[in-house]
């Protein structure tokens, strides 16, 4: 597969990643953005962050789009993904990487999504109202309070993603949810044992319920005591592809690129030290340090032997196909 095939496969597909917690404020993230090719990205814009704080973040989001129209734009529809790569832009599609923004009032989901929220993971490491994250001291599922935030989503058409959350509390809400759900950024835990990563119950479940799981280049779930490569991280992909093949596969690159060391506190807090410590020593996975290196993805998937069809899926239209499943409100469930 000559390099011309390659970037000409590229720059025509769809490209959307799953998830990127990059800081969307700074222009130097939106020009890595479009340098990668990308359609679309599930943006976190919110995490830990109360209602008023979130409704704050949103505005300074929305802001955005005005002082960018030529070159970024809101996603609510995937239709919207589908203009935005016509018009050369990058679509922005808001995500929460916990339910922290609700607090206790399930009223708050339809606001979010009335401003342009469309996917919301349940919870991030520890534990919240919902249910518990991979790092709390024990996972005992999903709260009463979660599985109503669950049905509430699924009525509004937000997409559930369960990345973060507990293996009890990831199955119950595959389970429990309406229609698919997502994990936007995670790995198989086969191939690096690391409390964010899936076992491959989880994995198959997930598929099994029509769900796509976004490989995340992150180096911290690619290798344990040395640099992570773009290799690792096809790996993945292929572990993925051959467990549940090729149409529940996508990417989640989780990059956090130009976040403010605040926030890269906030995100470090209360994990163990030899985690804090992986995250601050090893240096970003090799040849795929940013998202705008998007390209030498699909470089790799085509050197392993990937169709270009089935590249086109992993690289953006298998998070299209679930969007547009999961983002149409149901109404109210019996």
């Amino acid at each position: 597969m000559t390099e011309d095939v390659a970037l000409r496969l590229h720059g025509e597909s769809v490209i959307i990643d799953g998830l990127n917690a990059s800081h969307f404020l700074e222009d130097r993230v939106l020009e890595r953005l479009h340098r990668g090719g990308v359609t679309a990205a599930n943006a976190t814009i919110a995490a830990w962050h109360g209602p008023l704080e979130t409704i704050n973040l949103i505005a300074e989001h929305l802001a955005r789009f005005d002082q960018h129209a030529s070159s970024i734009m809101p996603v609510r529809t995937a239709d919207d993904i589908l203009t935005a790569k016509a018009t050369n832009r990058v679509g922005m599609i808001f995500g929460f990487q916990d339910t922290a923004p609700i607090g206790d009032n399930l009223r708050l989901l339809a606001i979010y999504h009335a401003l342009g929220v469309r996917v919301i993971q349940l919870t991030y490491n520890f534990e919240n109202r919902v249910g518990c994250g991979c790092q709390a001291a024990q996972d005992t599922g999903l709260t009463p309070f979660g599985r109503a935030v669950i049905a509430e989503m699924n009525r509004l058409g937000i997409l559930v993603d369960l990345s973060h959350c507990g293996p009890r509390t990831t199955m119950e809400a595959i389970e429990g949810s309406h229609g698919p759900v997502a994990i936007t950024h995670a790995n198989p835990r086969a191939l690096l044992d690391h409390p964010r990563n899936k076992s491959d119950d989880v994995i198959r479940a997930l598929a099994a319920k029509g769900g796509v799981i976004g490989a995340v280049g992150f180096f911290g779930l690619l290798a344990r005591g040395r640099r992570a490569t773009l290799d690792d991280y096809l790996d993945a992909i292929d572990y993925l592809a051959n467990l549940v093949g090729v149409d529940h596969v996508a990417l989640g690159s989780d990059f956090m690129e130009e976040m403010p060391p605040e926030v890269a506190a906030q995100v470090l807090q209360g994990l163990p030290p030899a985690a804090l410590a992986q995250f601050t020593s090893l240096p970003p996975t090799q040849d795929f340090e940013s998202v705008a290196l998007l390209p030498n993805v699909t470089r790799g998937l085509l050197a392993r032997g990937y169709t270009p069809e089935h590249v086109r899926k992993i690289i953006g239209e298998n998070w299209l196909r679930l969007y547009r499943q999961t983002w149409r409100s149901i109404g109210h469930l019996p």
